[in-house]
């Protein structure tokens, strides 16, 4: 069983993340079977990981499971007839290449079942050395066009975040000579981006590309470069500048 579901959030995320209600016996049963929430397994969660055979490489950004939260699109009913949009106090990592987050549910019966990234608002995993956020870029983009999970590096008026994405090679390999590779290949890569009410704009990390989306700012910005002269393609200090600016 999931026993690691202590609390559901309530609705609209306004209460932090305490217990309203603790899950009954029974609800935790329904969805550890994948009949505890009025949706089908196929639908919403609790479906099994995607296989993925003859791809080998890196699948996830920390293949570890760490206790974490949800934030669902919608709420989703459970048994009694509640309603939520969250649920804390899973074990879990996320899946690039798939766009799924993994559940751990039974960690003796190696039992992994997956929520769908585009059902998730947001997820929080939490570390020994704090906690990370991942924001659904499609929740900022107008049009949902938008793909994939930002690490949140800055929030506030402007949000930056660190989005991995899967770097595909596919296979080549030559059975006349013996060489290449036989499986498809997968690698992480990096990009930035900044997250606000007027959508989604990939940025770098320098002045050419962050400055002009900050310039309604500009003499605090100037300032602040002047006083810190920040080398921005570190994310750190670029993260400064945007809650510098966020601050004003």
């Amino acid at each position: 069983m999931l026993g690691k579901i202590f609390c559901v959030v309530g609705l609209a995320g306004i209460l932090p993340l305490g217990c309203l209600a603790q899950l009954s016996e029974g609800t935790k049963v329904g969805i550890n079977t994948g009949t505890g929430l009025d949706a089908p397994r196929s639908g919403v969660f609790w479906t099994s990981p995607a296989g993925q055979p003859g791809v080998v490489g890196d699948f996830y950004i920390d293949s570890l499971w760490h206790d974490g939260d949800v934030k669902l699109m919608k709420p989703v009913g459970q048994i009694g007839g509640h309603e939520s949009d969250s649920i804390a106090g899973i074990s879990i990592r996320y899946n690039i290449l798939n766009e799924e987050l993994e559940v751990l549910a039974d960690e003796a019966k190696k039992d992994i079942r997956v929520i769908r990234g585009s059902q998730i608002k947001s997820f929080t995993i939490r570390h020994e050395l704090g906690d990370v956020r991942y924001l659904n870029l499609a929740s900022y983009d107008p049009k949902g066009e938008s793909k994939g999970f930002g690490a949140v590096l800055a929030s506030g008026r402007v949000t930056l975040v660190k989005v991995y994405k899967p770097k595909i090679t596919r296979p080549n390999y030559n059975p006349s000579f013996g060489t290449g590779e036989k499986n498809t290949v997968v690698r992480l890569s990096t990009a930035y981006y900044l997250l606000s009410g007027s959508g989604v704009q990939k940025v770098n990390l320098n002045k050419k590309s962050l400055l002009p989306l900050l310039a309604d700012r500009k003499p605090e910005m100037d300032r602040y470069l002047k006083e810190h002269d920040p080398d921005l393609k570190d994310e750190t200090q670029a993260a400064s500048l945007i809650q510098y600016y966020n601050s004003k």
